[in-house]
């Protein structure tokens, strides 16, 4: 019998670091969630790579930030938590700044008392010029011994293959903890939840997108191979209901026609989607709902 061999992976960062985009061009399909905004992730998301005889479950963690609010600190508390049970750690780094932060500095720092080895990976050189990349590698070394040092783009997926091709060798021997056919353990009513909000990152605008949760209350599965999805979007503020309802209900459609759609192709079946917008003022503080959504609260 050939030998198998598995592991963990996790992505972390800062927000608009690249995990997401990665972790789909890794895995090959749109798994998770990817805006243009900050702080997208909320919680951490788990694809399923197999290649011949290894087995990766790589981790999309949220964006390591100054916490402000409750939800924040959950966060940011999921993202540390999903980093201390990999068996390797992949810092990833937006290379288009060209000056290290505060507080990518301090995040460095604490991953120091971490005995996983860390992998940093120079995000985005589709944007940089090759020249500009060796000062800031330069800078990182100074402040970290990491394991390895990788460029690449996870837009384009220049890069990639040296980095999962490093990963695999990596892998300790062991059985493979996922089926082989599947993408992730995410369950469908959180892939629904974030798809919808996905849509409404990108197309409500301020912080609107920032204080709302959204919630699948009902899944059904139909004889004839159809879903009919209910979904809440709670808000903390009268004025955000009336914004994403919109003039007529002419926002709420298009977001709804939007995710509809992702859904189809996600879920390859045909889908009726009901969504309700709700005013709840303590919904980023609700521990229940915010669990029911797929975050992790447990200290």
């Amino acid at each position: 019998i050939d030998k198998k061999f598995s592991g963990f992976v996790s992505f972390i960062g800062a927000p608009n670091a690249g995990k997401s985009t990665l972790l789909n061009y890794v895995i090959g399909e749109k798994i998770s969630i990817v805006t243009h905004k900050k702080q997208t992730t909320r919680s951490t998301l788990k694809g399923v790579f197999v290649k011949k005889n290894t087995q990766i479950i790589f981790l999309d963690t949220p964006g390591l930030f100054n916490p402000k609010r409750y939800i924040d600190t959950i966060m940011v508390k999921t993202a540390w938590k999903s980093s201390n049970k990999s068996t390797i750690i992949c810092f990833l780094y937006d290379c288009t700044k060209s000056i290290i932060d505060g507080y990518t500095i301090k995040t460095l720092e604490e991953l120091k008392s971490n005995h996983t080895p860390i992998i940093l990976i120079l995000n985005k050189i589709d944007l940089v010029k090759k020249n500009e990349l060796l000062p800031l590698i330069h800078n990182f070394k100074k402040l970290f011994e990491f394991e390895e040092i990788f460029m690449l783009s996870a837009l384009d997926g220049s890069g990639t293959e040296l980095l999962l091709n490093s990963l695999i060798k990596k892998m300790p021997e062991g059985p493979f903890l996922y089926d082989e056919n599947d993408l992730t353990d995410t369950p469908k009513r959180q892939i629904a939840s974030e798809i919808l909000r996905e849509k409404l990152f990108i197309n409500m605008h301020d912080e609107i997108p920032y204080n709302l949760v959204v919630e699948t209350e009902s899944w059904k599965e139909k004889i004839n191979t159809s879903i009919e999805i209910y979904q809440n979007i709670y808000v903390t503020k009268k004025s955000h209901k009336g914004i994403i309802i919109g003039h007529l209900g002419k926002n709420i459609k298009m977001v709804g026609i939007l995710a509809r759609k992702d859904m189809e192709n996600f879920f390859d079946k045909k889908v009726h989607l009901y969504i309700k917008v709700k005013v709840r003022e303590n919904c980023l503080q609700d521990t229940k709902l915010l669990e029911s959504t797929g975050l992790d609260i447990s200290d």
